[in-house]
């Protein structure tokens, strides 16, 4: 995604309009709120997860607990994997959180 398309996003995150922006066909990264808390999720819906990929995702979070801290992985209403991340109290780690969140997912050749 170009850096001017994701920082536009990543502004409009944090300024609190809705917001979605779609890295590729069925997965999303969009604002989302859990409970009181505002967060930021990446959505693969499942015709778009590869086999296998959940539970590589679910180990991955597991043994690497320190690298994903802050990390929440569930199945949605569509059965659309999540993975969602409150979002933090400065705007500059935004940015390094939406990586973490596609490295977990093995989704780096979606990051810039």
């Amino acid at each position: 995604m170009p850096d001017d398309q994701r920082q536009a996003f990543l502004d409009n995150l944090v300024s609190g309009p809705a917001t979605r922006l779609s890295l590729a066909p069925g997965i999303q990264v969009c604002a989302l709120r859990a409970g009181n808390r505002p967060g930021i999720a990446l959505q693969v819906a499942r015709e778009a997860l590869q086999t296998g990929q959940q539970q590589r995702i679910l180990e991955r979070r597991l043994e690497q607990a320190l690298a994903f801290d802050g990390c929440f992985i569930y199945l949605d209403a569509q059965d659309a994997l999540v993975i969602w991340h409150a979002l933090p109290a400065t705007h500059s780690t935004l940015d390094r959180i939406l990586s973490r969140m596609l490295s977990l997912a093995n989704l780096q050749v979606l990051d810039r």
